[in-house]
């Protein structure tokens, strides 16, 4: 603080020196000020001894003040002290208190039973290693887009030599525990549009399934026979269209007799998988492979387990848009091993193996039931729509606050409703071979992946709850 007088002098206030000779005319110089700002840190007197007398400056100060002025001033002191005897007080407490309190915590097993199950589920990868496999690795042999006609800018598409399937990074999601134990092997899980699965950022929407999130709670309550979350390899759809109006998503996660999902198909069990089981510690056998999806990509889930029964043993199809040749294909699973006779569509039931569907160990290994029947295989269907007594809502103001720019997420408040036919459809013929699924009907919910991720916990409980 510098002051302009006949005599100059310079007071410095950081540094807590002042010149002795000066200090009492300094003192009376600031008390003409009546209103001016008064601060603890730095309340000093110096007399020309030199000794330093912070009460003598307060009093001094405070005397020469307004009244108001200096019943404020006082009020914020005793405030101030009472303060610093609080935190004094608590600061003891803690240091004499902590160590027992810290021995208590080690000693008394945590419990997240108390953290609730009910979504939203936490956002991210929770604690676990997200690790991008590069597309050069998944695709040997096809180009990434970088030629030189691309480079160039004067190639119309990305790459020609990869108009069915253009390579893409896939990410892998590997649980907290996967590097603490070196010798422990893990299941799999497959999902279908990836980027939509785990982080609300990448998501189209906005909004995640919150898949990772959800797997972490369920762990946390030991509600998981596998004892750990799997692995989760996230498959991102293909971008953009592979025709013109014809969406490339919608061909790699098409009917059954599509070519392109059956390329898709061939990639995810033939060049995808067998990658994964070289880089990962994961199990072997069909009981641990599992895949997700919803609406297109829910019946790209069980198209896996239809075309490679030997691979896959689970699917979970989330509001999933069954189409006819892939119901179809469910009845010739059905007939190859025995379970329907041709003339299924005549609605009865006119074969079923004597022998019904035993409980098998996940564990084990093993299996009583010939490992491409759908009897073998664990099947999980859901979807919203309207009900009788629920609707679905026109809209939906949650769907349009994201964390990302994609707030003008429509909702799709009319697609699970028209998709239900296909699946009452899918579910018949299901019946008619006596498979095992689960199915649960969600009134209200709309076909986006906010709505999925209230429920995302229902397929994950039934592909690996105890």
């Amino acid at each position: 603080l510098e002051l302009s007088s006949p005599r100059s002098f310079a007071f410095p206030v950081n540094c807590g020196v002042a010149s002795c000779n000066y200090s009492p005319w300094v003192l009376s110089y600031i008390s003409s000020f009546g209103e001016i700002a008064f601060s603890n840190c730095f309340c000093f007197w110096a007399q020309g001894d030199g000794a330093l007398h912070p009460h003598k400056v307060f009093s001094a100060i405070c005397s020469n003040l307004r009244p108001k002025v200096r019943m404020m001033t006082l009020i914020a002191n005793f405030l101030f002290a009472w303060s610093c005897t609080s935190l004094s007080l608590l600061a003891y407490a803690y240091t004499s208190e902590s160590m027992p309190l810290q021995r208590a915590r080690q000693s008394t097993p945590r419990h997240h039973d108390e953290r609730p199950l009910t979504p939203p589920f936490p956002n991210g990868p929770c604690g676990g290693i997200v690790i991008t496999l590069p597309r050069r690795d998944l695709f040997p042999g096809q180009s990434d887009g970088n030629n030189f006609l691309s480079n160039l800018g004067i190639n119309p598409f990305p790459s020609l030599d990869n108009i069915v399937l253009p390579p893409r990074d896939v990410k892998v999601w590997l649980p907290p525990l996967y590097h603490q134990n070196r010798n422990q092997r893990f299941p799999v899980l497959y999902c279908h549009d990836g980027q939509n699965a785990m982080e609300d950022t990448s998501s189209w929407t906005g909004s995640s399934w919150r898949l990772v999130g959800a797997l972490t709670r369920l762990s946390e309550r030991n509600m998981l026979h596998t004892g750990t979350p799997p692995i989760v390899v996230c498959i991102p759809c293909g971008e953009g269209d592979f025709l013109p109006g014809i969406s490339r998503r919608h061909s790699e996660y098409g009917d059954y007799n599509h070519p392109v999902s059956e390329a898709h198909g061939d990639w995810t069990a033939k060049k995808l998988h067998p990658y994964i089981m070289s880089r990962f510690r994961i199990k072997d056998g069909p009981e641990h492979v599992s895949t997700i999806g919803s609406s297109l990509g829910g019946q790209a889930s069980l198209q896996l387990v239809l075309r490679y029964p030997k691979i896959f043993g689970g699917a979970a199809c989330i509001s999933p848009c069954f189409q006819p040749g892939t119901i179809a294909a469910v009845m010739a699973n059905l007939v190859a091993n025995e379970e329907v006779s041709t003339d299924i569509m005549s609605g009865l039931r006119t074969f079923q193996k004597q022998n019904e569907r035993k409980p098998v160990s996940p564990e084990s290994g093993l299996s009583e039931i010939n490992p491409s029947s759908l009897r073998s295989k664990t099947i999980y269907i859901d979807n919203g729509g309207d009900s009788d007594d629920t609707k679905v809502p026109f809209f939906d103001a949650h769907d349009h606050f994201t964390l990302n720019d994609k707030f003008w997420n429509p909702g799709y408040f009319w697609l699970d409703t028209s998709l239900q036919p296909m699946i009452d459809s899918m579910r018949w013929m299901l019946n008619q071979g006596g498979i095992n699924y689960v199915y649960e009907k969600v009134p209200g919910a709309r076909h986006n992946e906010r709505a999925w991720a209230q429920r995302i916990h229902r397929p994950l409980l039934a592909l690996y709850g105890k």
